[in-house]
């Protein structure tokens, strides 16, 4: 397997959300027991951080992942992982530009639809489910 250029020489993952988005789906579709994934971890501390600390940066990598060619078990993992973190995160502020999207896009509610309520407040969890059932 080829290394990806967006994870450097140490395992730690760099650049803009497009290349930390090809970092996090590289690791992603290693399998569980290989070798390489202890050195690959790195990743997931880069992607909650910038989810945390960062609307449009953590959007930026979500919408990243969401163009690439990935399965959908792994988009599965973004919505659980990256996505429900998202939405605890920023959900309160970012809940209108989310259901604007739900409505134009089928994949991004069927995306909506696999995350779990997690810490969001009752009226968010009830605007993410409600965004994944209609749009």
């Amino acid at each position: 397997m080829h290394r990806n250029r967006a994870i450097d020489s140490a395992g730690k993952p760099h650049g803009g959300p497009q290349k930390i988005a090809e970092a996090w789906v590289q690791f992603n579709r290693l399998p569980m027991g290989a070798s390489e994934r202890q050195s690959h971890m790195q990743v997931l501390d880069v992607v909650d951080d910038i989810i945390q600390r960062d609307a449009d940066g953590g959007w930026e990598f979500i919408e990243a992942v969401r163009q690439m060619d990935v399965d959908a078990p792994l988009l599965s993992n973004l919505a659980a992982g990256p996505l429900e973190d998202y939405l605890v995160a920023h959900g309160e502020a970012e809940i209108e530009r989310l259901e604007s999207l739900a409505k134009q896009d089928p994949s991004f509610r069927e995306l909506l639809g696999q995350t779990w309520k997690n810490s969001m407040s009752e009226e968010l969890w009830r605007r993410v489910q409600r965004a994944a059932r209609s749009g």
